[in-house]
């Protein structure tokens, strides 16, 4: 508070060279959600008492506020090297860590705080999180039932074991986790996303919408308009479509609906993000240019026949497997060489179109990170048409794609809208030719699946998104 604040400075006053007060006051400063002199007040404790592991601890929260995370990162190591057994640092060095998708370390230093000190259920669960993040789902379980048998009210480590059994396929046991964490903390937005999430999967869109509506985590309005859209609210699915585009928001979603709408209802709305999103999809053939087998299809193999990434459920999936969490921040180093690919390829992407005024190109992020998984399927094999709703643009290589039985086998294809949806309107799609060595780069706004083949081999692809940070 302000007085705390002015009892502190008065004490500086009287004793100038009193590191504890410099560090207690950046502690109020942060409160008062004044970071930069925060930053000032731990520096000088640092200055004054150059071992003071709580004030570095300190200091590395504020850096962490900040965004700063390398220096948040180092500011924590210092603090643990002064003092090893400081537990909240080992904690929030993990938390840092799993901000910079450094999921191993996050994992090791989380295991350290839980190890020190075995009664701390934050540390549990952030131990959680990173373990879902990696895929490792029966363990972070047990990491949140852990911090809820040490914390019964911890509505977090409720909302986050319900991410893990949903992942988990255990849809009943998900809702009734999300609900106990709504039930602790009523205004518990990010519970009632999730729980949003789950209703949709199960198709319950009407509950769906309620859920949306209470919270304001995430994409939480966004997917509202989708069960708007999907429930055939028309009036009120234009009115909150008539916001966004008044809002001048924009959106792969947004632009996903716009187009679907205009099918559907004949309807014609502004589209901020992409209204003609099938001319800006691009097919290019990656063997011509790398060493296709060596650099993708050998560290795919590696990644599949070693089963270095769990799987993870997939409900658009037929006789398929999915590869579970970022493969890009869990296999890393592995991924480094096609990471700088993809980067490379996208930037060629947007020079292609550099001259369109479309809001995708326009208004591409300024920072982006990449989101992969691997889909490897069996004969027969097919994914249901589906947007990625975090992308802003999406992209697939083709690792490998079996000789075709007959003309569109294994095919992939983009379009507007699901056929049961499309109204009066002919659907608009463009059916894909992939080969082995195939990328495609395409709106996030499009839908997408794949034509089932049949052949004895296995058709791999790898899957991406350009996620804006």
């Amino acid at each position: 508070s302000k007085d705390a604040e002015a009892s502190h400075r008065k004490a500086i006053s009287l004793k100038p060279d009193y590191a504890d007060a410099y560090s207690n006051l950046g502690v109020i400063l942060q409160e008062l959600g004044r970071s930069k002199d925060a930053e000032a007040s731990h520096r000088k404790a640092i200055a004054l008492e150059p071992n003071n592991a709580y004030a570095r601890y300190n200091l590395g929260i504020t850096l962490q506020e900040l965004g700063r995370l390398e220096e948040a990162e180092l500011s924590y190591g210092e603090a643990i090297a002064l003092k090893p057994d400081y537990a909240e640092a080992h904690y929030n060095l993990g938390n840092t860590l799993q901000e910079l998708s450094r999921l191993k370390d996050a994992e090791a230093s989380h295991a350290k705080a839980v190890s020190l000190k075995p009664d701390y259920a934050e540390a549990h669960t952030n131990l959680g999180n990173t373990l879902r993040e990696l895929g490792r789902l029966k363990e972070a379980e047990e990491s949140y039932r852990k911090a809820i048998k040490l914390k019964p009210n911890f509505a977090d480590a409720y909302s986050n074991l319900g991410l893990t059994l949903q992942e988990n396929g255990r849809l009943e046991d998900a809702e009734a986790s999300y609900k106990k964490a709504i039930a602790l903390t009523p205004d518990f937005a990010a519970a009632r996303y999730n729980l949003g999430l789950l209703l949709s999967e199960t198709k319950q869109y009407g509950k769906a919408a309620e859920q949306f509506k209470l919270s304001n985590f995430g994409e939480s309005k966004h997917l509202l308009l989708r069960c708007l859209y999907l429930l055939d609210e028309k009036s009120l699915f234009f009115d909150q479509l008539d916001y966004f585009i008044n809002q001048g928001e924009i959106h792969p979603l947004i632009g996903s609906l716009g187009c679907r709408s205009e099918l559907r209802y004949g309807i014609k709305r502004p589209n901020l993000f992409c209204k003609d999103p099938l001319n800006y999809v691009l097919k290019t053939d990656l063997n011509n240019q790398y060493d296709f087998e060596k650099i993708f299809v050998e560290t795919t193999r590696a990644i599949l026949d070693e089963n270095r990434v769990p799987d993870k459920r997939q409900g658009l999936l037929t006789n398929g497997r999915q590869t579970s969490g970022n493969i890009f921040d869990l296999e890393p180093d592995l991924t480094e060489e096609i990471q700088k690919i993809i980067r490379l390829e996208i930037e060629k992407y947007q020079i292609q179109f550099k001259d369109s005024e479309e809001g995708l190109i326009a208004s591409w992020p300024t920072n982006y990170s990449l989101y992969g998984w691997l889909v490897c399927m069996e004969s027969g094999g097919k994914l249901r048409p589906h947007m990625h709703e975090r992308g802003w643009v999406s992209g697939s290589i083709y690792i490998n794609v079996p000789l075709k039985a007959k003309t569109e086998s294994g095919n992939f294809v983009v379009c507007i809208e699901e056929e049961y949806l499309k109204g009066e309107n002919s659907n608009q799609e463009e059916s894909i030719d992939v080969v082995t060595g195939s990328m495609c780069l395409f709106p996030a706004s499009l839908l997408h699946y794949t034509v089932p083949f049949e052949s004895e081999e296995k058709r791999i692809v790898l899957a991406f998104d350009v996620v804006p940070a």
